[in-house]
């Protein structure tokens, strides 16, 4: 998805390693342990998003740790509730060792049962009852993440983190999970988990920071005015200053100055946050976007292979790279990337048939892969799906292109216009709408939209 600029020579460029640490190759030969999804006992308020969010915060604090690996959420989540014995998952994510639990409520207060079992012998290496007041979960999870690195003999340490009411958390979660659909519709609800949050909890970072990103999206995609930008400038400003070690507000912050045509600066806030946070995925996904979008392949190789490392199971960095490795003339590294991705979106498309963008950034896969009318009948079903999502109407536009429709392609990416997306560095620098470049609709169309 860039300007053909010539042969890669490689996919790393001189000088990134020198700013910043790359995600540690050797740590795919450390021990490995698997979390799975926490049971949500609460009576009445049983909470997927919930379950998966405190096992998620587990696996982040474990990966902190020197010495020790812990397996992908989406990878472990597989197996949330399966009911087979930790061992046997384990055995099955080639793990060390599996980490599970369960949350209640009694009287006001969380009860968290955890225990960890020894995939080789099956037997349990630790377990404890946590009893904390609602306010303390991320220090009761810090406490259970150094615990379980002790009993593998790993010192762990973990920068404090301030106190968030249960209810804004969930929120958060919530908003999380919409707002990386990227459509319309789900930016919308994330937006509206992200406020909920913070009428909980007005000093939560963290949610600042997800409804800035919400604001920036819609600036970008869906509708380009100053009240959106303002949100994601004021919003990630606010993130910052509540937390300012917070690696997720930096991300925040560069994710709104990319928005705002800053580019010098979102690159700073970017790298601040991989320095802070060098397991930090969106940081590295969005800094990616914002290379790719700033003319800048090269460096949008580096992040989006950043991100693919930091969740192996995530189909979109790396189908995303795929197309940039095309622009850049590496097709051996680009035919890889595709058929990686397109693997991963076919596990995805099995458990959730309605993921929109999945379906079309595999169509996109299919198509440069050979496989047209397949990939075409995929792009129709993802439109019928969602047929006004500018998102989606530009990324039909990019296919049609590599299906060699340009007559499609430009309705399409006409329509996306029309719908809000209207930044124009996509359009300069997409690698899959080289074949309707010198197009005089094109043309046109570029000429109608603002730098």
């Amino acid at each position: 998805m860039a300007t053909k600029v010539g042969k890669h020579p490689g996919t790393r460029k001189a000088g990134v390693a020198e700013r910043l640490p790359l995600p540690p190759k050797a740590r795919r030969h450390q021990p490995a342990v698997a979390v799975l999804p926490f049971l949500d006992l609460r009576r009445e308020r049983g909470d997927a998003p919930l379950a998966e969010g405190i096992a998620e915060e587990l696996i982040q604090a474990l990966n902190q740790v020197e010495g020790l690996r812990a397996i992908s959420r989406t990878t472990s989540f597989l197996y949330g509730g399966s009911g087979l014995p930790l061992a046997e998952v384990g055995r099955r994510l080639q793990a060390d060792a599996v980490l599970g639990g369960s949350l209640l409520e009694r009287e006001g207060r969380l009860v968290m049962k955890t225990e960890a079992v020894e995939v080789a012998t099956g037997r349990e290496i630790w377990s404890e009852v946590r009893d904390f007041d609602r306010r303390d979960l991320f220090a009761a999870l810090e406490d259970t993440a150094r615990s379980v690195a002790g009993t593998l003999s790993l010192p762990a340490s973990f920068r404090p983190r301030r106190p968030v009411d249960l209810e804004a958390y969930g929120f958060y979660l919530r908003g999380r999970h919409y707002y990386f659909r990227f459509n319309r519709r789900s930016m919308g609800f994330a937006a509206e988990m992200f406020r909920r949050a913070l009428d909980l909890d007005p000093s939560y970072a963290s949610a600042w920071a997800g409804l800035a990103n919400a604001a920036a999206y819609a600036y970008i995609y869906i509708e380009r005015t100053e009240p959106q930008r303002e949100l994601a400038e004021s919003c990630s400003r606010k993130a910052l200053e509540l937390d300012p070690d917070l690696a997720e507000a930096h991300a925040s912050r560069g994710v709104a100055l990319s928005a705002a045509g800053r580019a010098d600066e979102a690159e700073e806030a970017f790298e601040t946050a991989l320095r802070l946070d060098p397991n930090l995925y969106e940081a590295a996904y969005f800094y990616a976007r914002h290379c790719l979008a700033a003319g800048k392949p090269e460096r949008a190789v580096e992040y989006f292979e950043w991100a693919a490392a930091l969740r192996p199971e995530d189909f979109q960095a790396i189908l995303l790279v795929a197309q940039v490795y095309h622009s850049l003339g590496v097709e051996d590294e680009a035919e890889r990337a595709r058929r990686q991705g397109l693997s991963l979106v076919q596990d995805r498309l099995e458990r959730e048939p309605d993921d929109v963008r999945a379906r079309y950034l595999g169509a996109n896969a299919l198509v440069a892969l050979g496989d047209r009318e397949k990939g075409l009948a995929w792009a129709r079903m993802a439109r019928s799906m969602d047929p006004d999502d500018p998102m989606l109407l530009y990324n039909l536009g990019c296919i049609h292109a590599l299906a060699e429709d340009p007559d499609e392609a430009l309705d399409c990416l006409e329509r996306a216009v029309a719908a809000g997306l209207t930044q124009k560095n996509w359009f300069r620098h997409d690698g899959d709408l080289d074949a309707i470049r010198a197009h005089p609709r094109f043309q046109r169309l570029m000429d109608m939209l603002a730098d």
